[in-house]
């Protein structure tokens, strides 16, 4: 097989990615804002921090700013094209709690509620915030992770059989897992 070149920032290659949705409110506490987010991940286990990187001219990101917390809510399958409309709009033109009549589940740690059809949500502290590029990226500390039952298996994994996340591809394209795709290899020890 042969290999062409890329231009960098423009090519889809580090996807497919699981899509997380941002939940902050507005600095009165009146509206709560929602955002997919693909560019997101685990950055440590000791402490738990999770990073999500915004773009610095989105509302989402003035609300961040404000904050200083943010909850994340991972979604099923299902709700695929509820995650792809809230990102279509801005929350600083649109109420998106009544366009997309979500339904809102309360945090424990932090203020910024999560969505009550999440198969798993965490509540986040922003510890730090840096600048890269076009990027913020906000790390957030993990204060509190809400699951449904039966969806994650005791060594902490996703039970895809059970439960197919939302991964986007690039390009306004979305797929999921497949559970018959499901491999468990031997550990290697070094």
């Amino acid at each position: 097989m042969d290999f062409k070149s890329l231009q960098p920032g423009a090519a889809y290659f580090y996807y497919p990615r699981p899509l997380c949705v941002v939940g902050v409110w507005d600095s009165k506490r009146e509206r709560a804002n929602f955002v997919p987010v693909a560019w997101a991940g685990p950055l440590a286990s000791r402490p738990p921090l999770f990073g999500v990187s915004i773009s610095p001219k989105t509302y989402s990101h003035q609300l961040l700013l404000q904050a200083g917390e943010f909850s994340l809510s991972f979604l099923p399958w299902q709700d695929v094209e509820l995650v792809a409309k809230l990102g279509t709009v801005s929350g600083r033109d649109v109420d998106k709690v009544a366009a997309f009549a979500l339904e809102l589940a309360e945090s424990e740690v932090i203020t910024a509620p999560f969505l009550a059809n999440a198969y798993v949500a965490a509540e986040c502290k922003v510890s730090e915030r840096h600048s890269f590029g076009d990027q913020t990226l906000f790390v957030g500390e993990i204060l509190r992770v809400a699951a449904r039952d039966a969806v994650f298996a005791p060594d902490g994994t996703l039970r895809v059989e059970a439960m197919a996340p939302v991964l986007y591809l690039g390009a306004n394209r979305y797929l999921t897992v497949d559970a018959k795709t499901l491999v468990t290899l031997p550990v290697a020890h070094d």
